[in-house]
Protein backbone atom coordinates (compact mmCIF):
# COMPACT_ATOMS: atom_id res chain seq x y z
CA UNK A 1 0.00 0.00 0.00
CA UNK A 2 3.05 2.69 1.07
CA UNK A 3 4.59 1.81 -1.82
CA UNK A 4 1.27 2.76 -3.94
CA UNK A 5 0.97 5.87 -2.61
CA UNK A 6 4.00 6.49 -2.94
CA UNK A 7 4.14 5.64 -6.68
CA UNK A 8 0.63 8.12 -7.22
CA UNK A 9 2.63 10.63 -5.54
CA UNK A 10 5.60 10.71 -8.23
CA UNK A 11 3.24 10.13 -10.77
CA UNK A 12 1.62 13.65 -9.50
CA UNK A 13 4.87 15.18 -9.51
CA UNK A 14 5.87 14.27 -13.28
CA UNK A 15 2.86 15.48 -14.12
CA UNK A 16 2.62 18.86 -13.28
CA UNK A 17 5.09 21.81 -15.41
CA UNK A 18 5.59 24.14 -13.08
CA UNK A 19 7.02 27.89 -14.74
CA UNK A 20 10.14 29.87 -13.04
CA UNK A 21 8.59 31.02 -9.97
CA UNK A 22 7.06 29.22 -7.40
CA UNK A 23 5.69 31.94 -5.68
CA UNK A 24 4.69 35.33 -7.31
CA UNK A 25 6.32 36.67 -3.86
CA UNK A 26 9.91 35.36 -4.20
CA UNK A 27 10.67 38.46 -6.23
CA UNK A 28 8.77 40.96 -4.03
CA UNK A 29 11.27 43.80 -3.06
CA UNK A 30 13.36 43.43 -6.15
CA UNK A 31 12.19 46.02 -8.72
CA UNK A 32 14.91 48.88 -9.96
CA UNK A 33 17.51 45.85 -9.17
CA UNK A 34 20.79 45.81 -11.41
CA UNK A 35 22.62 42.82 -12.42
CA UNK A 36 26.41 44.07 -12.74
CA UNK A 37 28.65 42.27 -14.62
CA UNK A 38 32.36 43.57 -13.80
CA UNK A 39 35.69 42.98 -15.02
CA UNK A 40 38.67 43.77 -12.84
CA UNK A 41 42.08 42.58 -13.78
CA UNK A 42 44.19 44.96 -11.37
CA UNK A 43 44.61 44.64 -7.86
CA UNK A 44 42.41 47.82 -6.55
CA UNK A 45 39.05 46.56 -8.30
CA UNK A 46 39.33 43.10 -6.57
CA UNK A 47 40.27 44.48 -3.09
CA UNK A 48 37.20 46.93 -3.33
CA UNK A 49 34.81 43.76 -4.40
CA UNK A 50 36.19 41.71 -1.76
CA UNK A 51 35.69 44.55 0.56
CA UNK A 52 32.30 45.10 -0.86
CA UNK A 53 31.16 41.37 -0.23
CA UNK A 54 32.35 40.72 3.24
CA UNK A 55 30.92 44.64 4.77
CA UNK A 56 28.61 45.98 2.37
CA UNK A 57 24.94 44.52 3.92
CA UNK A 58 23.64 46.53 0.29
CA UNK A 59 24.56 44.57 -1.98
CA UNK A 60 24.62 41.01 -3.27
CA UNK A 61 27.59 39.27 -4.58
CA UNK A 62 26.41 36.02 -6.79
CA UNK A 63 30.14 35.21 -8.07
CA UNK A 64 33.26 37.08 -7.16
CA UNK A 65 36.83 35.64 -9.08
CA UNK A 66 39.92 37.51 -8.96
CA UNK A 67 38.71 39.11 -12.35
CA UNK A 68 35.12 39.10 -12.38
CA UNK A 69 32.37 40.01 -10.44
CA UNK A 70 28.39 39.15 -10.54
CA UNK A 71 26.12 41.02 -8.18
CA UNK A 72 23.02 42.85 -7.82
CA UNK A 73 22.44 46.37 -6.31
CA UNK A 74 19.42 48.23 -5.19
CA UNK A 75 18.33 51.69 -7.09
CA UNK A 76 19.32 53.72 -3.97
CA UNK A 77 23.18 52.72 -4.28
CA UNK A 78 23.30 52.60 -8.44
CA UNK A 79 24.33 55.88 -9.31
CA UNK A 80 26.57 55.95 -5.95
CA UNK A 81 28.06 51.87 -7.45
CA UNK A 82 28.51 53.54 -10.53
CA UNK A 83 30.25 56.55 -9.71
CA UNK A 84 32.88 53.91 -7.88
CA UNK A 85 33.67 51.40 -10.98
CA UNK A 86 34.17 54.44 -12.92
CA UNK A 87 36.66 56.01 -10.51
CA UNK A 88 38.64 52.02 -10.49
CA UNK A 89 38.29 52.20 -14.30
CA UNK A 90 36.90 49.03 -14.78
CA UNK A 91 34.41 47.82 -17.69
CA UNK A 92 31.15 46.59 -16.59
CA UNK A 93 27.79 45.68 -18.44
CA UNK A 94 24.05 45.59 -16.89
CA UNK A 95 20.82 44.16 -16.62
CA UNK A 96 17.64 44.70 -15.25
CA UNK A 97 17.03 42.06 -12.75
CA UNK A 98 13.60 41.72 -12.97
CA UNK A 99 14.02 41.85 -17.14
CA UNK A 100 16.04 38.77 -16.74
CA UNK A 101 13.73 36.73 -14.49
CA UNK A 102 11.61 37.17 -16.71
CA UNK A 103 13.34 35.85 -19.77
CA UNK A 104 14.82 33.20 -17.55
CA UNK A 105 10.94 31.83 -16.76
CA UNK A 106 10.07 32.18 -20.15
CA UNK A 107 12.60 29.32 -21.02
CA UNK A 108 11.14 27.74 -18.01
CA UNK A 109 8.90 25.11 -20.32
CA UNK A 110 9.86 21.21 -21.07
CA UNK A 111 9.71 20.29 -24.09
CA UNK A 112 7.15 16.70 -24.20
CA UNK A 113 8.63 15.03 -27.00
CA UNK A 114 10.87 12.73 -25.82
CA UNK A 115 8.98 9.78 -25.84
CA UNK A 116 9.98 6.56 -24.16
CA UNK A 117 9.83 4.25 -27.00
CA UNK A 118 9.41 -0.10 -26.64
CA UNK A 119 9.52 -2.93 -29.49
CA UNK A 120 5.66 -4.45 -29.93
CA UNK A 121 6.44 -7.59 -28.30
CA UNK A 122 8.16 -5.72 -25.42
CA UNK A 123 6.02 -3.15 -24.40
CA UNK A 124 4.31 -4.74 -21.62
CA UNK A 125 7.32 -6.03 -19.73
CA UNK A 126 9.17 -2.23 -19.99
CA UNK A 127 5.82 -0.23 -19.40
CA UNK A 128 6.55 -0.01 -16.04
CA UNK A 129 10.26 0.77 -15.97
CA UNK A 130 9.31 3.14 -18.74
CA UNK A 131 6.72 5.07 -16.49
CA UNK A 132 8.98 5.47 -13.89
CA UNK A 133 11.72 6.99 -16.16
CA UNK A 134 8.63 9.07 -17.28
CA UNK A 135 7.77 10.38 -13.78
CA UNK A 136 11.62 10.48 -13.08
CA UNK A 137 12.12 12.92 -15.96
CA UNK A 138 8.82 14.94 -14.61
CA UNK A 139 10.78 15.37 -11.68
CA UNK A 140 14.10 16.20 -13.01
CA UNK A 141 12.71 19.12 -15.27
CA UNK A 142 11.78 21.60 -12.27
CA UNK A 143 12.58 22.72 -9.48
CA UNK A 144 10.33 20.59 -6.26
CA UNK A 145 9.89 21.98 -2.55
CA UNK A 146 10.77 20.51 0.17
CA UNK A 147 7.92 18.62 1.12
CA UNK A 148 8.23 17.10 -2.75
CA UNK A 149 12.08 16.55 -1.93
CA UNK A 150 11.50 14.46 1.44
CA UNK A 151 8.84 12.49 -0.81
CA UNK A 152 11.14 11.83 -3.32
CA UNK A 153 13.47 9.95 -0.89
CA UNK A 154 11.58 8.43 1.12
CA UNK A 155 10.09 6.91 -1.94
CA UNK A 156 13.58 5.62 -3.33
CA UNK A 157 13.98 3.94 -0.24
CA UNK A 158 10.39 2.10 -0.39
CA UNK A 159 11.09 1.28 -3.27
CA UNK A 160 14.75 -0.20 -3.22
CA UNK A 161 14.37 -1.37 0.85
CA UNK A 162 17.86 -3.70 0.55
CA UNK A 163 19.97 -1.00 -0.95
CA UNK A 164 18.78 2.50 0.08
CA UNK A 165 17.88 4.02 3.52
CA UNK A 166 15.81 7.19 4.32
CA UNK A 167 17.24 9.10 7.50
CA UNK A 168 17.46 12.23 9.49
CA UNK A 169 20.17 13.71 10.32
CA UNK A 170 18.72 16.51 12.39
CA UNK A 171 16.08 19.31 12.65
CA UNK A 172 16.77 23.06 10.99
CA UNK A 173 16.07 26.24 12.99
CA UNK A 174 12.55 26.16 11.83
CA UNK A 175 12.41 22.13 12.44
CA UNK A 176 12.39 20.78 8.98
CA UNK A 177 14.46 18.10 8.66
CA UNK A 178 18.18 17.70 7.32
CA UNK A 179 17.06 14.37 5.38
CA UNK A 180 19.96 12.10 4.12
CA UNK A 181 19.88 8.99 1.73
CA UNK A 182 22.32 6.02 2.45
CA UNK A 183 22.78 3.52 -0.79
CA UNK A 184 24.61 0.96 -0.51
CA UNK A 185 24.35 -3.15 -2.47
CA UNK A 186 24.11 -4.47 1.17
CA UNK A 187 22.21 -2.43 3.83
CA UNK A 188 22.69 -5.56 6.58
CA UNK A 189 26.74 -4.73 5.66
CA UNK A 190 28.16 -1.92 6.74
CA UNK A 191 31.07 -1.06 4.17
CA UNK A 192 33.95 -0.02 4.99
CA UNK A 193 34.26 3.24 2.93
CA UNK A 194 31.88 6.25 2.85
CA UNK A 195 31.41 8.82 0.01
CA UNK A 196 29.67 11.97 1.75
CA UNK A 197 28.13 14.25 -0.81
CA UNK A 198 25.75 17.57 -0.08
CA UNK A 199 23.76 19.96 -1.65
CA UNK A 200 22.03 23.35 -1.05
CA UNK A 201 23.90 24.84 2.07
CA UNK A 202 22.95 28.23 0.13
CA UNK A 203 18.96 28.42 -0.31
CA UNK A 204 19.20 29.93 -3.54
CA UNK A 205 21.29 27.20 -5.51
CA UNK A 206 18.41 25.33 -6.17
CA UNK A 207 20.01 23.09 -8.99
CA UNK A 208 22.19 21.83 -6.31
CA UNK A 209 19.82 19.15 -4.56
CA UNK A 210 18.53 18.26 -8.21
CA UNK A 211 22.09 16.78 -8.63
CA UNK A 212 22.32 15.07 -5.92
CA UNK A 213 19.16 13.27 -6.08
CA UNK A 214 19.34 12.57 -9.87
CA UNK A 215 22.88 10.73 -8.48
CA UNK A 216 20.85 8.65 -5.70
CA UNK A 217 18.07 8.04 -8.88
CA UNK A 218 20.62 6.93 -11.16
CA UNK A 219 22.34 4.73 -8.88
CA UNK A 220 19.20 2.72 -7.55
CA UNK A 221 18.02 2.61 -11.12
CA UNK A 222 21.22 1.15 -12.35
CA UNK A 223 22.38 -1.16 -9.11
CA UNK A 224 23.71 -3.60 -11.59
CA UNK A 225 25.76 -1.45 -13.99
CA UNK A 226 27.11 0.37 -10.82
CA UNK A 227 28.54 -3.03 -8.70
CA UNK A 228 31.95 -1.80 -9.27
CA UNK A 229 31.08 1.41 -8.21
CA UNK A 230 29.58 0.55 -5.22
CA UNK A 231 31.37 -2.20 -3.95
CA UNK A 232 32.25 -2.11 -0.43
CA UNK A 233 31.32 1.75 -0.58
CA UNK A 234 28.36 3.38 1.36
CA UNK A 235 27.14 6.82 -0.67
CA UNK A 236 25.87 8.98 1.97
CA UNK A 237 23.64 11.94 0.36
CA UNK A 238 22.14 14.93 1.92
CA UNK A 239 20.47 17.00 -1.14
CA UNK A 240 18.78 19.51 1.14
CA UNK A 241 21.09 21.20 3.79
CA UNK A 242 19.35 24.34 3.97
CA UNK A 243 16.10 23.19 4.45
CA UNK A 244 14.78 26.58 5.62
CA UNK A 245 16.50 28.64 3.27
CA UNK A 246 15.65 26.59 0.63
CA UNK A 247 11.99 27.26 1.60
CA UNK A 248 12.29 30.79 1.69
CA UNK A 249 13.86 31.10 -1.54
CA UNK A 250 10.14 29.91 -2.84
CA UNK A 251 8.41 31.52 -0.89
CA UNK A 252 9.40 34.89 -0.41
CA UNK A 253 13.51 36.06 -1.39
CA UNK A 254 14.35 34.02 -4.35
CA UNK A 255 18.11 34.95 -3.21
CA UNK A 256 18.73 34.18 -0.03
CA UNK A 257 21.48 32.58 0.65
CA UNK A 258 21.70 32.31 4.88
CA UNK A 259 19.96 29.60 7.06
CA UNK A 260 16.86 31.41 8.69
CA UNK A 261 18.78 32.02 12.49
CA UNK A 262 16.59 34.54 14.31
CA UNK A 263 18.19 36.82 16.40
CA UNK A 264 16.27 38.42 19.61
CA UNK A 265 16.26 42.30 19.31
CA UNK A 266 17.98 42.26 15.70
CA UNK A 267 15.96 42.92 12.31
CA UNK A 268 18.43 40.82 10.29
CA UNK A 269 17.93 36.86 10.05
CA UNK A 270 20.75 33.54 9.07
CA UNK A 271 23.84 32.59 9.38
CA UNK A 272 26.44 31.56 6.14
CA UNK A 273 26.42 28.14 6.26
CA UNK A 274 29.70 28.07 4.17
CA UNK A 275 31.67 30.35 6.49
CA UNK A 276 30.33 28.64 9.80
CA UNK A 277 32.20 25.33 10.05
CA UNK A 278 35.06 25.15 12.26
CA UNK A 279 38.24 25.33 10.35
CA UNK A 280 39.66 28.83 11.13
CA UNK A 281 36.27 29.70 11.75
CA UNK A 282 35.52 33.84 10.80
CA UNK A 283 39.36 34.04 9.84
CA UNK A 284 39.12 35.51 5.89
CA UNK A 285 36.45 36.00 3.63
CA UNK A 286 33.86 36.55 6.22
CA UNK A 287 31.88 39.06 8.62
CA UNK A 288 30.63 39.56 12.42
CA UNK A 289 27.88 42.12 11.08
CA UNK A 290 24.63 39.83 11.16
CA UNK A 291 22.97 41.63 8.38
CA UNK A 292 26.29 40.26 6.00
CA UNK A 293 26.00 37.51 3.52
CA UNK A 294 28.49 35.83 5.02
CA UNK A 295 28.08 36.16 8.30
CA UNK A 296 29.23 33.56 10.60
CA UNK A 297 27.42 32.52 13.13
CA UNK A 298 27.96 33.18 17.03
CA UNK A 299 30.70 30.38 16.86
CA UNK A 300 32.42 27.25 15.52
CA UNK A 301 29.61 24.79 14.08
CA UNK A 302 26.83 26.98 15.72
CA UNK A 303 24.24 26.19 13.52
CA UNK A 304 21.95 23.03 13.69
CA UNK A 305 22.25 22.63 9.94
CA UNK A 306 26.41 22.55 10.51
CA UNK A 307 26.15 20.91 13.63
CA UNK A 308 24.44 17.84 12.12
CA UNK A 309 26.58 17.33 9.62
CA UNK A 310 29.25 17.44 12.17
CA UNK A 311 27.80 15.19 13.93
CA UNK A 312 27.76 12.88 11.26
CA UNK A 313 30.81 13.52 9.84
CA UNK A 314 32.75 13.61 13.04
CA UNK A 315 30.85 10.04 13.94
CA UNK A 316 31.94 8.20 10.67
CA UNK A 317 35.62 10.04 10.57
CA UNK A 318 36.89 6.72 9.68
CA UNK A 319 35.11 5.54 7.08
CA UNK A 320 34.40 8.82 5.31
CA UNK A 321 37.00 9.39 2.32
CA UNK A 322 35.05 11.47 0.45
CA UNK A 323 33.26 15.04 1.09
CA UNK A 324 31.91 16.51 -1.79
CA UNK A 325 29.76 19.85 -0.86
CA UNK A 326 27.60 21.26 -4.21
CA UNK A 327 27.38 24.66 -4.92
CA UNK A 328 26.34 26.81 -7.76
CA UNK A 329 27.69 28.55 -10.00
CA UNK A 330 30.72 29.20 -11.70
CA UNK A 331 31.97 25.72 -12.94
CA UNK A 332 35.04 25.23 -10.50
CA UNK A 333 35.94 22.15 -8.05
CA UNK A 334 37.83 23.35 -5.13
CA UNK A 335 39.90 21.47 -2.65
CA UNK A 336 41.66 22.61 0.45
CA UNK A 337 42.73 25.09 1.72
CA UNK A 338 40.21 27.86 1.05
CA UNK A 339 40.69 30.44 4.23
CA UNK A 340 44.64 31.53 2.81
CA UNK A 341 45.98 32.03 -1.08
CA UNK A 342 48.98 30.50 -0.67
CA UNK A 343 48.11 27.29 1.72
CA UNK A 344 47.95 23.90 -0.04
CA UNK A 345 47.96 20.54 1.61
CA UNK A 346 49.93 17.82 1.58
CA UNK A 347 48.15 16.10 -0.74
CA UNK A 348 47.50 18.42 -2.87
CA UNK A 349 49.20 16.49 -6.38
CA UNK A 350 46.44 13.85 -5.13
CA UNK A 351 43.05 16.13 -4.45
CA UNK A 352 44.28 17.94 -8.09
CA UNK A 353 44.25 14.66 -9.97
CA UNK A 354 41.44 13.50 -8.95
CA UNK A 355 39.59 16.64 -9.29
CA UNK A 356 41.46 16.74 -12.69
CA UNK A 357 39.53 13.44 -13.69
CA UNK A 358 36.42 14.08 -12.41
CA UNK A 359 36.09 17.44 -14.88
CA UNK A 360 37.17 14.96 -17.67
CA UNK A 361 34.41 13.03 -17.46
CA UNK A 362 32.12 15.77 -16.92
CA UNK A 363 33.21 17.47 -20.23
CA UNK A 364 32.35 14.60 -21.89
CA UNK A 365 28.73 15.00 -21.87
CA UNK A 366 28.41 17.96 -23.58
CA UNK A 367 32.03 19.94 -23.56
CA UNK A 368 31.54 21.73 -20.26
CA UNK A 369 34.98 22.48 -18.64
CA UNK A 370 35.65 23.11 -15.08
CA UNK A 371 38.27 24.98 -13.33
CA UNK A 372 40.29 23.08 -10.43
CA UNK A 373 42.24 24.54 -7.49
CA UNK A 374 41.91 26.13 -4.14
CA UNK A 375 38.70 28.29 -3.79
CA UNK A 376 41.51 31.06 -2.57
CA UNK A 377 43.35 31.60 -4.94
CA UNK A 378 40.95 31.18 -8.25
CA UNK A 379 38.09 33.00 -6.07
CA UNK A 380 39.23 34.89 -2.86
CA UNK A 381 40.12 34.04 0.70
CA UNK A 382 37.28 32.55 2.96
CA UNK A 383 37.40 30.33 5.81
CA UNK A 384 34.94 28.52 7.82
CA UNK A 385 34.08 25.69 3.98
CA UNK A 386 33.04 21.92 4.66
CA UNK A 387 35.68 21.02 2.41
CA UNK A 388 38.55 22.82 4.89
CA UNK A 389 36.77 21.17 7.57
CA UNK A 390 36.57 17.83 6.63
CA UNK A 391 40.54 17.52 5.60
CA UNK A 392 42.00 19.68 7.81
CA UNK A 393 40.03 18.63 11.15
CA UNK A 394 38.61 15.22 10.38
CA UNK A 395 41.29 14.19 8.20
CA UNK A 396 39.28 13.35 5.37
CA UNK A 397 41.32 12.43 2.31
CA UNK A 398 38.82 13.45 -0.87
CA UNK A 399 37.13 16.47 -0.23
CA UNK A 400 36.10 19.26 -2.28
CA UNK A 401 33.85 22.18 -3.49
CA UNK A 402 31.70 21.33 -6.62
CA UNK A 403 30.24 25.07 -7.71
CA UNK A 404 27.88 23.98 -10.59
CA UNK A 405 27.43 25.59 -14.14
CA UNK A 406 24.92 28.47 -14.97
CA UNK A 407 25.36 32.02 -15.32
CA UNK A 408 23.07 32.94 -12.42
CA UNK A 409 21.67 30.83 -9.50
CA UNK A 410 18.72 30.10 -11.70
CA UNK A 411 18.89 27.03 -14.45
CA UNK A 412 16.45 26.81 -17.27
CA UNK A 413 13.97 23.77 -16.45
CA UNK A 414 14.80 22.27 -19.52
CA UNK A 415 18.69 22.33 -18.94
CA UNK A 416 18.50 20.34 -15.35
CA UNK A 417 18.37 17.10 -17.00
CA UNK A 418 21.30 17.97 -18.64
CA UNK A 419 23.37 19.71 -16.00
CA UNK A 420 21.97 16.41 -13.72
CA UNK A 421 23.48 14.03 -16.44
CA UNK A 422 27.14 15.85 -16.85
CA UNK A 423 27.64 16.33 -13.03
CA UNK A 424 26.14 12.69 -12.39
CA UNK A 425 29.59 11.70 -14.07
CA UNK A 426 31.90 13.80 -11.94
CA UNK A 427 30.20 12.62 -9.21
CA UNK A 428 30.82 8.81 -10.22
CA UNK A 429 34.80 9.66 -11.06
CA UNK A 430 34.74 11.16 -7.71
CA UNK A 431 33.19 7.98 -6.07
CA UNK A 432 35.55 5.95 -8.03
CA UNK A 433 38.47 7.04 -5.88
CA UNK A 434 37.21 6.00 -2.70
CA UNK A 435 37.98 2.22 -2.94
CA UNK A 436 41.95 3.66 -3.14
CA UNK A 437 41.35 4.57 0.80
Amino acid sequence: MCYKIVCSLLLCLGSVRLAYSSSSNNLAGYEGYTKYTVQHDDDSAFHYMVDLQTNDTEVDFWLLTRNMSVLTVGPQRKAQFESRLSQLGVQYQTQPLMDLMASLEGNSTYPDDDVDECHSGDCESQRPHNRQRRQARGFFSRYPRYNEILSFMSGLASRYPQFCRYESLGRSNEGRHIAGLSISLNQRVRPRRVAYIQAAAHGREWITSQTVLYLAYELLSNLRAFQRVLHDVEIFLVPLVNPDGYEYTHTTDRFWRKNRRRFVGHSCTGVDINRNFGNHWNYQGASQNLCSEVYSGTSPNSEPETSAVVRYLQFNRHRVKLSLDVHSFGKFIFYPYGYAKNTVPPTVGTLRAVAQRAANQITRYRGTRYTIGTSASILYEASGSLDDFAYGNLGIPLSYTVELPGDEFHVASFDIIHVCKETFAGFIEFIRHVSLY
